[in-house]
């Protein structure tokens, strides 16, 4: 969360000194198209509890893990709306991720009723992914000779797939104090509606052709099945590509 806000502090001290110049001048294309290569930045912590019978008592399993943003891929454009500066925008993000989950389980022993053993693992490999689409209105400023700024909001549309740990296997061993487990992992699909905003910033080489940076932050949660609280997806996300004008 720091990292996010002094992210969109940066932005908002760069972008200041050319605002207002800015809105006197109009910005002449009709649209553009992009591609961004970058990464999500920032982890959500997802803490799930659950019980399952074992010997005819009840066994728990709890857990924890922190799925992260990483490699993020973006594709998009815009088309202007209304007046010279205002654009209708539609883009589709990818990040994707692998963590560790923290498991901790408690037992029934099969030989003594109401002594339960507990069992520390780890399970690598939990993986999380992020497709979302993002709708945004954008006014496009013109602040320099071939550089312009557009800033952006609206809704992002996120569909989510989250690896969980809902149980485990418990295999016995010669030492019955210390079982062995294993944990496998549990696909869970989520959509969800959540927002966005932020700046893309264009240099254009030529009339046509040009490079940009994107800086968007893209907020939402889901409820996964068994999580104590809703985990948190998406994050500040920076990002540098192409732009083609129309």
């Amino acid at each position: 969360m720091k990292m996010t806000k002094a992210g969109i502090l940066a932005l908002c001290l760069c972008a200041a000194p050319r605002m207002v110049l800015a809105q006197t001048m109009q910005w002449t294309d009709k649209g553009y198209a992009g591609v961004n290569v970058g990464g999500q930045i920032g982890s959500h912590t997802l803490e799930t509890a659950s019980t399952f019978s074992l010997y005819d008592e009840t066994a728990s399993v709890s857990t924890s893990q922190k799925p992260g943003g990483g490699f993020l891929f973006d594709i998009g454009g815009a088309y202007r709306v209304y007046g010279k500066n205002l654009l209708a925008g539609l883009s589709y993000s990818h990040t994707s991720s692998d963590s560790d989950v923290a498991i901790n389980a408690s037992l029934p022993h099969p030989l003594f009723f109401d002594q339960p053993r507990n069992v520390s693992s780890t399970q690598s490999g939990a993986k999380h992914s992020e497709n979302v689409v993002h709708l945004a209105a954008i006014w496009m400023m013109p602040v320099a000779n071939k550089l312009d700024v557009g800033i952006f909001g609206g809704p992002s549309i996120f569909a989510v797939e989250q690896d969980t740990v809902e149980t485990v296997t418990v295999t016995e061993t010669a030492d019955l104090a210390h079982p062995a487990v294993s944990a496998p992992l549990n696909r869970v699909s989520k959509t969800t509606v959540g927002v966005n905003f932020g700046a893309d910033v264009q240099y254009m080489i030529t009339k046509r052709y040009g490079v940009g940076g994107l800086a968007r932050v893209a907020l939402g949660s889901v409820s996964i099945p068994g999580a104590k609280d809703s985990l948190g997806v998406g994050g500040f996300q920076l990002a540098v590509g192409g732009r083609v004008r129309f």
